[in-house]
């Protein structure tokens, strides 16, 4: 049986675009709010009936929350490379976190979606192994 699960979280930290021209060349916050789906085979369940541990989630929130991600992120924090960034980091949680016995790639397909501003805003960033 196939499995699709969905969380969202979100932080509040600062960045500014380097090269940018406009406003946010300057250092400015955001509460960004993060969408996670995980989608596999329930056959990736561990011996608890767990398929992905949502604490990888809390891992991310304590690398992002009140940081100033031009720090963090190696290209300019844009929505776009934030949202690879997250992707990128999920992918290799999931990847270490596999049960006992397991090697390689999990199976379980990501989808990240990154708003800048978690309200009066309907302007997402979008990315991951499926639609």
């Amino acid at each position: 049986m196939m499995l699709t699960l969905h969380t969202e979280t979100t932080i509040d930290s600062c960045h500014k675009l380097n090269g940018y021209k406009g406003k946010c060349q300057n250092l400015h916050g955001h509460t960004w709010k993060i969408e996670l789906w995980f989608k596999g085979d329930s056959k990736w369940k561990d011996e608890v009936g767990i398929m992905v541990d949502f604490g990888i989630v809390k891992e991310l929130k304590e690398r992002l929350d009140h940081k100033y991600l031009n720090d963090i992120i190696q290209k300019n924090p844009t929505a776009e490379n934030l949202t690879e960034y997250i992707y990128r980091f999920i992918k290799r949680r999931i990847g270490i976190s596999l049960p006992a016995g397991q090697i390689g790639d999990s199976g379980i397909q990501v989808k990240v979606r990154v708003y800048e501003t978690a309200v009066d805003k309907l302007t997402w960033c979008e990315g991951g192994d499926f639609e």
